[in-house]
């Protein structure tokens, strides 16, 4: 086979890796109508005190700190609370609500009682492109391990032989529209109006959009109203969500629209038509109005309660955000302000007792890597003769790392009380881990382990770190004095500082080792982590589509046969916890909470990377901003506005 080629993948990865790493104005009231009268007319004299006749507007203001600079779905261009925006044009398929998804534009939400969600056998071919047993995109070939039809779990899977007809499992979703939902022109929408949205999307330079259409096989009209997903053999997954594609008006366009005319197009860009609660009426410099959808599927139960919602563009800066918002001249403040950095505004709010504060924590997470195998060790390891004795391959030793860690501590002093911790890959809403398997702040129980995996101190002095006495595969004498490398960035050298601080508590020596982003990230196998050339990582992921364990699995490890693609840079080997993972990102919806909750138990079993914490987003809402519903969520606060109650 003709390999790919080598700078083609890797200007792919660097593309990867830059993915990976790293509304104000006063409500304005109806214009009264003004009589003209002929010249020389008398007015007059015992008229009437005039009676209102037309209800002030209901109207909601939240401030941000910057506007899109397009609402073209699926074009990033713009920051500023965008999806928050295209969620009032265009709703989503499903919200969540108390833990459990309702349907808003369709009738119902699929799954396997109702029909809608079904895993069909189909004969799969050597060649083929399928979804191993570990969730990875492949080709079917002798030797891979794969889940078989009706197979669901890691203990039937099997390693095909090439030879034996075999067939796998394709999921199969069917998503149903509701019957009168219509676009803001009159217009039904149709499920031709999804299929449209997803032939124009496949175009756009969203690596996570493209993570989806990688394992779609077809996404075909079956009727007027249903759309239907079907993925490649061996794929499936909980996030129904992501496999439905918003629909956008077909019928405005002629055949032949691609990505690159939408995005010359101001009818979708500044002023597209939706079938939301909202639509656009006005949009100049710092001020995005938007108004009651009079076409609205559900404008005869009285939504949306609002007549309008104003976003006013503000400074950056979250102390005049604070300021706008005592004024009067914001109803909310949105998350684009960065309030963790202004802890003095927040206590402030607490103590004011005027204000509700919604808390996120961001789905990208600082955590500390383990350099567990370096490239050195790829053939074979010799610790006399490789340059690093083996002392992070015990999982014992990692863990004793986050033992003598006190994240909660960490947190506090940079972030306050706007979040937690996390404790797995996951952030701690969406952890399925029972607090009895944590690892918590417990450096007695980190000096037992380390101890217990033959860590010593050989000279009664704290100061020093302890040594190998009888550690396997290290030799005698081998001190405990790992390098951590960091970047510039400051966030992360104060982390860094108080990671070897806490470490040296527990014997550890900790040398801190600052590089410039572009050494640090450079591509294997000179780069420090791609390369997998270091003891200790300081790092910040993105998110990554299907689950973050995919992070760490076998498949993921840079290398010369993958010219060093891979997010793997810990360097993990471990076919328990690559199983685990798989289960967890190919779990159906009623599977998915006993998968994630065993993923997560061996990732702190395996321990590839102590996680640290993610940047809280806060967003501030004065306490009478009219909303009924219990928000816990960003999210959640702009789904429900359509179902605000009446303003007083």
């Amino acid at each position: 086979m003709k390999k790919p080629n080598k700078l083609f993948s890797i200007t792919l990865f660097l593309l990867s890796v830059l993915f990976i790493i790293t509304a104000c104005q006063p409500s304005t009231g109806i214009p009264t109508p003004v009589s003209t009268l002929p010249p020389n007319t008398p007015l007059p004299t015992n008229l009437p005190e005039p009676t209102p006749t037309t209800a002030p507007l209901k109207s909601l203001t939240i401030c941000t700190a910057a506007l899109p600079e397009s609402l073209l779905p699926y074009h990033a261009a713009g920051l500023g609370g965008k999806a928050n925006i295209l969620n009032l044009i265009y709703e989503a398929p499903f919200i969540a609500v108390d833990g459990e998804l309702d349907p808003v534009i369709l009738e119902s939400v699929p799954d396997r009682e109702n029909g809608d969600l079904v895993m069909v056998p189909v004969s799969v071919q050597a060649g083929q492109p399928v979804v191993d047993a570990t969730g990875q995109l492949t080709v079917l070939k002798a030797g891979l391990v794969v889940r078989p039809a009706g197979c669901r779990s890691g203990d039937c899977v099997k390693a095909w032989d090439g030879e034996t007809s075999l067939e796998m499992d394709q999921m199969l979703v069917n998503y149903r529209l509701r019957e009168n939902l219509t676009w803001s022109d009159g217009t039904p929408v149709r499920s031709g109006d999804s299929v449209f949205s997803f032939d124009i999307a496949r175009d756009a330079a969203d690596l996570e959009s493209k993570w989806v259409y990688d394992r779609t096989q077809s996404y075909t009209v079956v009727d007027q109203r249903t759309v239907q997903w079907m993925g490649l053999p061996g794929f499936s997954n909980a996030d129904l969500a992501r496999f439905f594609w918003k629909p956008m008006p077909a019928h405005l366009y002629q055949d032949g629209m691609d990505w690159e005319n939408m995005l010359q197009d101001d009818r979708i860009n500044t002023s597209p038509i939706g079938y939301g609660p909202f639509i656009v009426s006005e949009w100049e410099d710092g001020l995005l109005s938007l108004t009651r959808n009079p076409d609205y599927f559900r404008s005869d139960e009285g939504l949306p309660k609002l007549d309008q919602i104003v976003f006013r563009q503000l400074g950056p800066g979250a102390p005049q955000a604070w300021e706008a918002l005592l004024a009067g001249q914001c109803d909310v403040l949105d998350s684009s302000f960065n309030w963790a950095e202004a802890q003095d505004v927040i206590r402030e709010a607490r103590l004011l007792g005027d204000f509700e504060l919604i808390v996120d924590l961001d789905k990208s997470w600082t955590q500390l890597v383990f350099g567990i195998q370096p490239a050195d060790y790829d053939d074979f390891y010799n610790p006399q003769l490789d340059g690093r004795p083996d002392i992070l391959g015990d999982a014992r030793t990692r863990q004793a790392f986050m033992y003598c860690l006190d994240r909660e501590s960490m947190y506090e002093d940079f972030f306050g009380d706007l979040g937690q911790v996390w404790q797995t890959y996951l952030p701690p809403q969406d952890s399925q881990l029972g607090a009895e398997r944590e690892i918590a702040y417990n450096p007695k129980q980190g000096a037992e382990l380390l101890a217990e995996v033959g860590w010593f101190d050989h000279d009664g002095d704290p100061s020093t770190p302890l040594q190998a006495w009888n550690v396997a595969g290290v030799p005698a004498g081998t001190p405990l004095a790992p390098e951590l490398l960091v970047s510039p960035y400051g966030f992360h050298q104060e982390i860094a500082q108080t990671i070897q601080s806490d470490l040296s508590a527990c014997g550890v020596g900790v040398t801190v080792t600052t590089q410039d982003l572009e050494s640090l990230y450079a591509p294997g196998p000179e780069g420090a982590l791609f390369g997998r050339r270091f003891d200790l990582a300081l790092i910040s992921w993105q998110p990554m589509p299907g689950g973050d364990c995919q992070l760490y699995q076998s498949w993921a490890v840079p290398r010369d046969e993958n010219y060093w693609i891979g997010t793997n840079i810990a360097g993990l080997l471990n076919e328990a916890y690559d199983t685990a993972c798989g289960a967890a990102v190919l779990a159906l919806p009623d599977e998915l909470e006993g998968a994630v909750g065993y993923s997560e138990e061996m990732f702190l079993s395996a321990l590839p990377a102590v996680p640290l914490f993610s940047t809280p987003k806060a967003m501030v809402i004065t306490a009478d901003s009219c909303y009924e519903n219990e928000i816990s969520t960003e999210g959640d606060f702009f789904a429900n506005l359509a179902y605000f109650r009446d303003c007083p």
